[in-house]
């Protein structure tokens, strides 16, 4: 009897082991899933938040062709929306660098040849309802938008109105990057 109780024994105490064990695995699985989807939601945040002030910056540069009166709208489509907005501490990357992102390097770029403003994701990301891969990148274009006028005689003109961000169409980019 005393070797089978010692066998018992360490059968409980290996038992405990692994209970314990499979609880710390399944806590420490929990908590990299809940750090993965914070790590996601904050880079969605962020994309979000660029775009807003990049979107506002053109509010604001369109108003100022209109007022100068001496600028046209239209010479402004496809301009580069990250030279509108002040960096404090970092350069955004820049056209040469754009072609040259790592797939697993998130970041900002401007290809002047297609006049895109560029996202790279560092992680698979949904923002506003379209779904990227890590690696593939959002675009978009600065666009003029326009208001239609009333059909009244032959007065058929559209009037500029002011500055716009588009995204490109995700077939363009994939044939692209």
């Amino acid at each position: 009897m005393g070797a089978e109780g010692r066998v018992l024994a360490d059968n409980h105490r290996r038992f405990r082991w692994l209970v314990a064990f499979s609880i710390l695995a399944f806590a420490v699985w929990f908590l990299l899933d809940a750090l993965e989807e914070t790590a996601e939601r904050a880079e969605r945040q962020s994309v979000k938040l660029m775009l807003n002030q990049v979107r506002s910056a053109l509010v604001v540069r369109g108003a100022e062709a209109m007022l100068a009166r001496d600028e046209a709208l239209e010479s402004l489509q496809g301009l580069n929306p990250l030279r509108l907005l002040r960096w404090e501490d970092e350069k955004p990357r820049t056209e040469e660098k754009c072609k040259a992102l790592a797939p697993d390097e998130r970041g900002w770029c401007f290809d002047s040849e297609r006049q895109w403003l560029v996202y790279q994701p560092g992680q698979a990301l949904d923002v506003d309802g379209r779904w990227r891969e890590a690696g593939e990148p959002f675009a978009w274009q600065v666009q003029v938008d326009y208001a239609t006028t009333v059909k009244q005689g032959k007065n058929n003109e559209k009037r500029a109105t002011g500055l716009k961000l588009v995204e490109v169409d995700g077939d363009q980019i994939s044939e692209t990057y």
